[in-house]
């Protein structure tokens, strides 16, 4: 099997993504992207990016991944700001982003 796995890289905190397509890594990395543009301003803010590359690591890693992130990944800021409008709550993992934006500011 020469599947391509995909996944969002989160440049300056060096996390991944798991997701089912590059389309999808290509949705996350949009939203991320104009997530991290709103909250942080100024230079550090490109510090933080998120771009798509195929999974560097194993195929069961990359099937864990989805299995275990994808609750994780509904409660981000980036999608909680576009689900927030229809009665979306945001969850524990919403630190992930915000965490990230803290790195980048050095706190």
């Amino acid at each position: 099997m020469n599947e391509r796995l995909w996944c969002v890289h989160i440049e300056g905190v060096n996390d991944f993504i798991a997701t089912d397509s590059r389309e999808s890594a290509e949705q996350e990395a949009l939203a991320i992207n104009a997530y991290i543009d709103r909250a942080e301003k100024g230079p550090r803010a490109a510090l933080l990016r998120a771009v798509v590359i195929e999974w560097p690591f194993t195929a069961a890693g990359h099937a864990r991944a989805l299995d275990e992130d994808r609750q994780d990944l509904q409660k981000m800021p980036h999608r909680q700001s576009a689900t927030n409008s229809s009665g979306g709550v945001l969850g524990n993992i919403a630190r992930r982003v915000r965490g990230l934006v803290s790195v980048a500011r050095g706190k």
